[in-house]
């Protein structure tokens, strides 16, 4: 196979896995994060381009806020300033740097494995569960695993293919983006920075000038970026010390490793026929010379996801970056079965099967994720443009705020709905809040408490069978 052809059936395949679902609301899967990034991007447009200060909808008036760097949502505010805030701009988005990743994965393969391994790596990534979904939902993680492909790309070009100086510069803002867009990234690239150097370099790589100072520079980047974000009025990330020992509270619990290596990386990044591949891929090559970086890499990516803690429980999308060292050693699992099937014509049957079997394990495990909710939405927004105005605060009762405020397309509040909590609520109307949104099923225990608290305190303006909307009362 020529390479611009393998290039161009690669683009070809991750286009095709994410074209389900691509014109659908940001209702689907994960769509607390999918809103929240868009928010920020249709909040840019609004209030101004302003770089430095991102807002959200959630946290009342809009105000900056303490994210990662923006660089994702002000990409789409560019977007939605030239064709409009359409949500399928961001999905296109993503699947572009899914693509591009897929390419980077390709072109830093290659050179040590072979054309053919590098090919089926980039096909596969692409059809791994994990990949597949999240590579289309509008959130900085689909450019966050592009910064790290693409820093491993360049950084191997710098190191065996000349030391050009525009790689080493890919390779520091490529390096520097994926921690900035997703911060636990570090305990992938720092591992992987220090092979590849010490691959080329031996010992000699600790003492490298321009090889250390690209990590320095990485490190002061990414540091310079969470510190600014420390100050804003808003903090959304969980960047204390006692944040963070309380979320690697579970590392010692038998919940974060089974949950995470027994049932979640077998269905959600290996696929089980992808993982018989795997072993045999790992077993193969255990001789070649790039043996070391490969395994380190997993190696890395198991301390990364272990390193991940609570976060990496309720998020599923954490596992993204496991997708591409998975990918390869399936990849080479395949080649060598493929080679021992070729002289052995009754197992090539088997292989075939084996293959098709990890995407149709993607498209069975992850089907129910394109599911759309919340669809009353679309009728509680109407009903809100009809009777208020923009700069209106709408207190919502529900974990799931980014979604409703940003279909209500509303500033605000949320509030947990268990337990019911008057004082609470009242500490939000004295902050002006001027309606209250109750969504039926997940208040259906205290809808009761809810009528009796907003009788002397406001009207009720529509009942619908799945939501209660409210007025307060001024005053």
């Amino acid at each position: 196979m020529k390479p611009n052809t393998a290039v161009f059936l690669i683009i070809l395949w991750s286009l095709t896995v994410h074209f389900p679902g691509l014109f659908s609301p940001l209702m689907d899967y994960h769509a607390y994060r999918q809103c929240q990034t868009s928010s920020v991007a249709r909040n840019y447009v609004r209030h101004g381009m302003h770089f430095l200060s991102p807002e959200v909808d959630t946290e009342g008036v809009p105000r900056r806020t303490g994210t990662e760097f923006p660089i994702y949502s002000y990409l789409l505010a560019l977007l939605y300033q030239a064709f409009g805030v359409h949500e399928i701009l961001g999905r296109l988005l993503s699947c572009l740097f899914a693509a591009w990743g897929a390419l980077y994965l390709y072109f830093f393969v290659r050179p040590r494995m072979g054309l053919r391994v590098a090919f089926w790596s980039a096909l596969i990534m692409c059809s791994i569960p994990v990949h597949v979904y999240f590579t289309r939902s509008v959130q900085p993680e689909p450019m966050a695993l592009w910064g790290l492909l693409g820093f491993l790309y360049y950084a191997d070009r710098w190191l065996h293919r000349g030391g050009e100086s525009v790689a080493w510069t890919m390779a520091l803002s490529l390096g520097s983006l994926a921690p900035l867009l997703k911060l636990p990234y570090l305990y992938l690239l720092f591992p992987l920075w220090g092979f590849l150097g010490y691959e080329r370099f031996g010992w000699r790589a600790m003492i490298h000038a321009k090889w250390l100072s690209l990590i320095a520079l990485v490190f002061v980047f990414t540091g310079a970026w969470y510190a600014y974000a420390r100050t804003a009025p808003v903090v959304l990330l969980p960047l204390t010390r006692q944040e963070h020992l309380a979320n690697l509270a579970p590392i010692f619990t038998q919940r974060l490793w089974q949950a995470q290596f027994i049932s979640r990386i077998p269905e959600l990044v290996t696929t089980y026929s992808g993982l018989f591949f795997a072993v045999i891929g790992i077993y193969s090559f255990r001789n070649a010379k790039s043996f070391r970086l490969f395994f380190l890499w997993t190696l890395a990516s198991v301390s990364y996801v272990a390193l991940l803690g609570e976060y990496g429980l309720i998020h599923r999308y954490t596992l993204l970056p496991l997708a591409p060292v998975a990918a390869i050693w399936i990849a080479y699992g395949l080649s060598t079965l493929w080679e021992y099937a070729k002289l052995h014509g009754v197992y090539r049957f088997l292989v075939i099967l084996l293959v098709i079997g990890i995407p149709l394990h993607a498209a069975l495990r992850i089907k129910h994720w394109y599911r759309l909710e919340y669809s009353y939405l679309y009728r509680a927004h109407d009903t809100l443009a009809h009777i208020s105005r923009p700069q209106d605060l709408v207190l919502v009762a529900s974990h799931e705020k980014p979604e409703l405020l940003y279909y209500l397309d509303r500033y605000g509040y949320a509030i947990e709905p268990n337990p019911f909590r008057p004082e609470e609520i009242s500490s939000f109307l004295h902050r002006g809040v001027r309606f209250i949104f109750i969504p039926v099923d997940d208040n259906r225990k205290n809808l009761a408490e809810w009528k009796t608290y907003m009788a002397p305190r406001g009207k009720l303006i529509q009942v619908d069978p799945d939501y209660l909307l409210y007025s307060a009362r001024q005053g």
